[in-house]
């Protein structure tokens, strides 16, 4: 008795989950997918799902693949516009196109035109593997080992024989929607029947498109709305809520008729309460569908894909996108450039622009704008850069020139925070309260510091501190009495006591825009500047700096903000990236996560119910740290969907994986990997391993490729796997070859220095007997010349007398040497003598060049100088300049040489006092 009352209760709970599951979600929200990312045209006329879970998607230019991460197109089908595709087998896709049917082999990627004579093709349904049927404007056709047969529907002028969309019913029974009727045909006994409604609504037979429910099809019509046909009754009657509609394209599944029509969008019946659901183009609501036209549908396990005319494909991700831009009644923050915000303790919002400021209370079911063009508005900016609720709970807002102000949420109303001068106009970017209760604000002129009141208690500039810059973009006081400034050149730090302000308290003082600032959990501080994130210890030491080089998309890192789980989001100028810095795990969002693409501003804020805000110049962003977790669990494995050779893409799916993947050293590899499950766009988690190569799996989130460029040769395999997975999910193998177009070049280098050495060996030995020869010629003519200057330099001995004492004499009397410009033909002239003569008196009988004579003399005069009293009022570089020399580097070789010693070694043996630096 207990066993059956187990069992009955079993079948019960068994039945309720299937009644749940049973049960179809009707979508709030939907990602686009158009030619911004991939497809050909924001046409879509099929949509088809094959045996290994890619989506094909049929456009107006050509067909493309869709594995949940990229669209892939085939350029070889660039011109055709598709109705309809159907898969036939694991390779055969068939495609109609509005002139023809095509075969496309998606493992040798040919293209083949069946033999059915030109029509718009507009639907085709397989009945086995060598058979299928194909719906045109100009009749049905069945296709049985590639040749077609036509099948008609009364006469061949009947315009029942006009196809528009074929259903099964089972092994033999098929319905087809056409331009006169619904049609029926018996597989086996090819016969064939048409069912009409009475003539009472003209053109009401003329049907486009049906589906099939339990006990029912479904019907749409050109513009009479939806019919249903009873199986069982063989009758017709109108379907309520569809009237005048023009109906496009139809399906049913688990009690939900829906219906794709022209100008009206997609709407959603449920048979069981008759309620509808109406899903249309918004231009100001973000995840509606992109286009009221809808021209296919398919609905494939709790995922709807809606094709459109001009808005491209949308669907409904199982995990829907990351990331929602706040929208409240008739506020849409997309409308606006949002510069800051702020969640109030009450829970309402204060949303600043750069067009006002607004007030937001959803319990209250209000809205309010302030603006400086309202007259009843004390503002003097439209432009609001920062909102924060303080410790006594007033509210301030500081704007662009317009100073700051402080809100009153109770009455709703704006007042000057203070009467001082420059908090009444000044440009305030940011401010902070430290702990004794003072306000600091970040201003174009430099940093205030504030009471709670109002009163301007000192101003920091480049004229009374360490700044060397007024331009201050954020403030951000510690706990231990610090306070961190952010300006355009750097990092600065006062000690708040004292008011004193460093830039080089840092082991690396950091010269870049600074832009955010946080401290997190652990005291580390965290520094967000145009040149990347860096993070400080408490000691002042730069741990860590991050750049594009490891886990950011962008060096402009706009914010960051820990959360409650110790995880970091870093906000760069367009990205959004979740570090996990104990795992060193990271992901990179990005616009195929719900970010639009646009500049992010430095606000960030977390509210208590864990849902993180950012201001960005497209709208107010926000999301919840609770449904975006890192090690997100995907339940499919993945799969390579392709693979690339320098660049050149092949596809795996019908390539042998026990057949190794041929490259060579000199190539590019890269694996392109998707799960197929489309619930995650762009954030597959997997694991992956090149044994051989890797010496442990990789962990990858959020991108859906891996690349190795220049391996070695030798035999590798590729194994991925879903995270934590024991067994990996798909493996191959890579075989790396040498490149011998490496090889040949090589050879070719080695052959051309070759030559190159055998050329210049020849020209280099004939260079050298030249040489040897020329040296010979020159030798006995060198002789000759010498022994002519011999007899030319030869000076009379008492020639050479009357010159030296003229020369001693001269230079003791006139001291010609403190001319710094002296030269030998000076002198020459000044002692009756040729330049020659002095010349050759100075080398052959003093041994002793002219300018080597002159500084002798020079060093002298310093020497004689420098034992004179009154030497305060000199340098060395001055007495140097005085007695001849016109460099100090010249004076100080010249008097190491001449006097061994360096001149302050000199002066310090004679205990002279002379200041070697004052200019």
């Amino acid at each position: 008795m207990k066993l059956r009352i187990a069992t009955l209760i079993l079948l019960l709970l068994i039945f309720a989950m299937n009644e749940a599951l049973g049960k179809s979600v009707i979508p709030t929200s939907f990602y686009n997918i158009t030619t911004a990312e991939g497809l050909p045209s924001n046409t879509v006329g099929a949509i088809k799902k094959d045996s290994t879970g890619f989506i094909w998607i049929g456009t107006k230019t050509g067909l493309c693949r869709y594995d949940g991460c990229e669209i892939k197109t085939y350029p070889f089908l660039a011109e055709d516009d598709i109705w309809t595709i159907e898969e036939l087998d694991n390779e055969i896709l068939l495609i109609g196109t509005r002139t023809c049917v095509k075969s496309f082999n998606r493992r040798t990627s040919q293209v083949e035109i069946l033999n059915i004579p030109s029509a718009i093709v507009k639907s085709i349904k397989k009945i086995d593997r060598n058979s299928f049927l194909v719906g045109t404007d100009s009749g049905l056709y069945i296709v049985e080992d590639g040749r077609p047969q036509r099948i008609f529907f009364e006469t061949g002028l009947s315009p029942s024989n006009h196809v528009t969309s074929i259903i099964r019913e089972n092994d033999s029974i098929f319905w087809l929607s056409t331009a006169n009727g619904l049609g029926r045909m018996n597989l086996k006994t090819r016969q064939t029947s048409i069912y009409r409604m009475e003539e009472g609504i003209t053109n009401s037979n003329n049907f486009i498109c049906l589906a099939k429910g339990i006990n029912h099809i479904y019907l749409g019509s050109f513009n009479k709305g939806v019919f249903c046909f009873n199986l069982q009754k063989r009758t017709f009657t109108p379907v309520k809520g569809f009237e005048h509609n023009l109906v496009m394209t139809m399906d049913y599944h688990d009690g939900l008729l829906c219906v794709g029509t022209n100008g009206k969008g997609m709407k959603v019946l449920s048979l069981a309460d008759g309620h509808t659901e109406n899903f249309s183009y918004k231009e100001k609501k973000r995840y509606s569908i992109g286009c009221n036209t809808i021209t296919s549908f398919l609905y494939d396990k709790g995922i709807w894909w809606i094709g459109t005319q001009f808005g491209g494909l949308n669907y409904t991700p199982l995990v829907g996108e990351k990331f929602s831009y706040y929208d409240w009644k008739d506020f849409y923050s997309t409308d606006y450039n949002i510069r800051s915000f702020c969640q109030l303790k009450s829970g309402n919002k204060l949303i600043g622009t750069r067009t006002g400021l607004f007030y937001i209370s959803e319990k209250e079911n209000r809205i309010k704008k302030f603006i400086s063009e309202d007259e009843s508005s004390p503002l003097r900016s439209d432009i609001i850069l920062c909102i924060k609720e303080l410790s006594n709970n007033s509210i301030l807002i500081s704007t662009y020139g317009g100073g700051v102000y402080l809100f009153d949420e109770n009455s709703l109303t704006l007042k000057d925070f203070s009467k001082e001068e420059p908090l009444l106009y000044g440009c305030f970017f940011q401010f902070a309260e430290d702990q004794e209760g003072n306000l600091w604000f970040a201003s174009t002129d430099g940093v205030y510091r504030c009471s709670m009141q109002g009163k301007l208690l000192k101003k920091y500039d480049v004229s009374n501190s360490g700044l060397t810059n007024n331009s201050v973009y954020y403030v951000y006081p510690d706990s231990i009495g610090r306070l961190w400034i952010g300006t355009n050149i750097g990092l600065f730090l006062m000690d708040i006591e004292t008011g004193k302000i460093r830039f080089d308290c840092f082991d690396s003082s950091i010269k870049s825009e600074i832009i955010y600032i946080m401290s997190d959990s652990k005291k580390n501080f965290w520094i967000c500047s145009d040149s990347g994130l860096y993070k400080i210890n408490q000691d002042l030491t730069i741990n860590k700096h991050y750049t594009k080089k490891d886990i950011l998309p962008d060096n402009a890192v706009m914010s960051i903000l820990e959360d409650k789980k110790g995880n970091y989001w870093i906000t760069t100028m367009k990205e959004i990236v979740k570090f996990d810095s104990e795992e060193n795990i990271h992901y990179t969002y990005r616009r195929m996560d719900g970010l639009i693409g646009t500049d992010f501003n430095n606000s960030i804020c977390q509210s208590e119910s864990g849902i993180i805000w950012w201001a960005n110049e497209g709208g107010l962003i926000y999301t919840s740290e609770n449904d975006r977790d890192i090690n997100t669990k995907i339940i499919k494995h993945p799969i390579v969907s392709s693979f690339l050779i320098d660049g050149v893409e092949y596809d795996p799916t019908y390539h042998n994986q026990s057949e190794a993947i041929v490259v060579y050293k000199d190539n590019t590899l890269c694996f392109k990997l998707s799960n197929l499950d489309y619930s995650l766009p762009y954030a597959n988690y997997y694991e992956y391993k090149l044994d051989g190569y890797d010496k442990d799996w990789v962990k990858q989130t959020g991108v859906n490729e891996v690349i190795y460029r220049n391996l070695p040769s030798g035999k590798y395999i590729f194994k991925i796997r879903a995270s934590e997975s024991s067994e990996p999910a798909q493996q191959w193998v890579v075989s790396v070859h040498k490149s011998y177009f490496t090889l040949a070049m090589i050879l070719l280098v080695v052959v051309i220095i070759a030559v190159l050495l055998v050329y210049f060996y020849g020209k280099i030995r004939s260079l050298q007997k030249r040489m040897k020869e020329e040296r010979l010629i020159l030798g006995t003519v060198v002789q000759r010349q010498n022994g002519a200057k011999e007899m030319q330099s030869s000076l009379p001995e008492e020639k050479v007398g009357d010159i030296m004492d003229e020369l001693l004499a001269y230079m003791d009397r006139d001291k010609p040497y403190l001319n710094a410009k002296l030269s030998i033909n000076e002198v020459a002239s000044q002692l009756g003598c040729t330049e020659m003569e002095l010349s050759q008196l100075l080398n052959s009988h003093m041994k002793v060049n002219f300018a080597n004579f002159i500084n002798v003399y020079r060093v002298k005069e310093i020497k004689l100088r420098l034992n004179q009293e009154n030497l305060s009022k000199y340098t060395l570089k001055a007495l140097s300049e005085q007695c001849g020399f016109n460099s100090k580097t010249t004076f100080y070789r010249v008097f190491k040489n001449v006097s061994g010693m360096t001149p302050m070694e000199y002066c310090k043996k004679l205990n002279l006092v002379i200041d070697e630096n004052r200019e």
